[in-house]
């Protein structure tokens, strides 16, 4: 291990670390078993690494190895050293890149979709946290496959996820049904924000009574939020 902590979550951390013969950089998640509360997250504990082992995309995090020492479960990937996406758009004059600042990431980031849905994988949990960048700042990594998930047209993903702020409208509905769609809706708020500096819905809360406040904000907003979507996808592909 380097000593340097790249980011940390409620049950997991990922630090730096430099291959021993190789001295290749390696980024490593460790995840503390002991503290994932939640059954479903616990029961697919594996998924992750099964998913991402057979990944090979040039705008994909790629999953070296996985490790296990007692409560411990860590998976080794290849290391962004650019950092987060969300924070070089923090550097920027008001905090964002504008429509041609945008475009070569929106691109790689559609590439990366298109990869996943063509092999029927479900990212759910796109956000801007999400993304890293390589050493250059031009090409983006997309990480965290935690929450990612196969599916198949007849038997339609049912559990709701992800970030609020990102999710897709059909995911605070209950007992609503969907498919990799719920990835563009993510991947339109993402699109959104890197040009306009701002996400269009939010809440800093988790609790049922917000996630219904932000669904009536996303109802309200959506025929806007669309309009620019659109916009900004024709804008992206001129």
């Amino acid at each position: 291990m380097d000593g340097v902590n790249l980011g940390k979550g409620n049950f997991a951390h990922v630090e730096l670390a430099t291959h021993s013969v190789t001295e290749v950089k390696v980024a490593i998640k460790i995840i503390d078993t002991r503290k994932i509360k939640d059954e479903y997250v616990r029961t697919h504990l594996h998924r992750e690494a099964r998913l991402m082992t057979a990944l090979r995309h040039p705008n994909i995090i790629r999953l070296y190895e996985t490790l296990k020492a007692q409560t411990l479960y860590c998976l080794v990937t290849e290391y962004a050293p650019g950092g987060e996406l969300l924070e070089y758009i923090k550097c920027h004059p008001d905090k964002r890149l504008g429509e041609s600042s945008s475009r070569p990431f929106v691109r790689q980031l559609v590439s990366a979709l298109d990869y996943l849905h063509g092999r029927n994988i479900v990212h759910r949990d796109l956000k801007m946290e999400n993304i890293m960048l390589d050493e250059k700042k031009k090409n983006i990594k997309l990480i965290d496959f935690g929450l990612s998930n196969t599916y198949k047209s007849d038997d339609p993903l049912k559990t709701h996820c992800g970030s609020p702020e990102y999710a897709a409208p059909e995911l605070f509905l209950p007992n609503k049904t969907y498919g990799p769609e719920i990835d563009l809706w993510s991947l339109g708020i993402i699109m959104y924000a890197m040009i306009l500096g701002r996400l269009p819905f939010s809440t800093q809360f988790r609790d049922e009574y917000h996630r219904q406040r932000m669904l009536q904000q996303i109802q309200k907003g959506r025929k806007y939020f669309c309009v620019v979507f659109l916009n900004t996808v024709i804008i992206c592909y001129i």
